[in-house]
């Protein structure tokens, strides 16, 4: 039991050791990811939509 709780200390020293290595993104660069996500989520959702109607006119055009 103890060897477990030591090898949880452990953990959360090397844990936190490694997070000091991290190089965290400014305000700048967050700003812009998140751009560039929303640019590509709004092109990806046309792209489906426009594929989506034209599966559905197609399926309605076999239907009848």
């Amino acid at each position: 039991m103890v060897a477990k709780i030591k090898n949880w200390i452990q953990f959360f020293k090397d844990s936190r050791e490694e997070l000091r290595k991290v190089t965290w993104p400014d305000r700048e660069e967050v700003t812009s990811f998140t751009v560039v996500v929303v640019v590509a989520l709004v092109v990806f959702s046309i792209f489906l939509w426009l594929i989506d109607t034209g599966l559905m006119a197609l399926i309605r055009v076999v239907m009848n």
